[in-house]
């Protein structure tokens, strides 16, 4: 019994998976971008995990006129700002890379002039992952069937989804550190800042104390000087 429950878990599990992955696949956006330079060079990020294949497609044309190309330069760079792609001069092209780290990865256009920025389009696609996989030579490639290819699929995107938790549990364990290493370095210092207080107080009661018990003893010392100035006067 225990073990036909257990399977009965286990099957409602991978259906929840399989409907999830196919969701995640036909709802999320492929990544198309399409915007104006305005500047003379225009810079897209993209956050991506490490180990992930990358393909992008881009084009440049007159935002006017679609027709009218409009010849850019391109830059692609990695978090740590090593070029994975660099081409001078072109309108249209693709690229294609897999990443060898977390973080932010790099597209730059850059115009020949600002008056040619200010009358350009970009259209970036950007695809990562499941995405960026083609399919059908894979499919060609292992001679899948529909089915096949696209539970294939299908389980790339279950493998991305949970990378995706993975990534994000490392990203909130590593934020709880700093927080907490943050708040460690915020209670040392207002220990240090009151340690301070009280001993410049300290000080100040000291010094203070010193400086009337000065004050008592010269003004004593005065006192009787005019004491006995007045007394020998007195006898003469």
């Amino acid at each position: 019994m225990m073990r036909l429950r257990g399977l009965v878990a286990g099957w409602r599990l991978c259906i929840l998976l399989l409907g999830l992955a196919t969701l995640m696949h036909h709802a999320w956006p492929v990544g198309a971008l399409e915007f104006d330079m305005l500047f003379q060079t225009k810079c897209v990020m993209e956050e991506i995990n490490r180990n992930t294949l990358v393909v992008g497609e881009f084009a440049s044309y007159h935002k006017d006129n679609s027709a009218q190309m409009v010849p850019m330069d391109i830059k692609v760079e990695d978090p740590s700002g090593s070029v994975l792609y660099e081409q001078k001069g072109l309108s249209t092209g693709s690229f294609a890379f897999t990443t060898k780290e977390d973080g932010d990865f790099k597209a730059c256009f850059t115009a020949k002039d600002i008056t040619t920025a200010q009358n350009s389009k970009i259209k970036l696609d950007w695809k990562t992952g499941v995405a960026a996989t083609d399919w059908d030579a894979v499919a060609k490639k292992d001679h899948l069937s529909e089915m096949q290819t696209e539970l294939k699929r299908l389980e790339g995107t279950i493998r991305e989804i949970h990378a995706e938790m993975i990534s994000m549990r490392s990203r909130e364990e590593e934020m709880r550190n700093i927080n907490e290493a943050t708040n460690a370095r915020v209670a040392w210092f207002s220990i240090g800042s009151l340690a301070m207080c009280i001993s410049l107080a300290a000080w100040q009661l000291i010094y203070l104390r010193s400086f009337f018990r000065k004050k008592k003893t010269s003004l004593t010392c005065n006192t009787r000087s005019y004491q006995n100035s007045q007394l020998g006067n007195n006898m003469e």
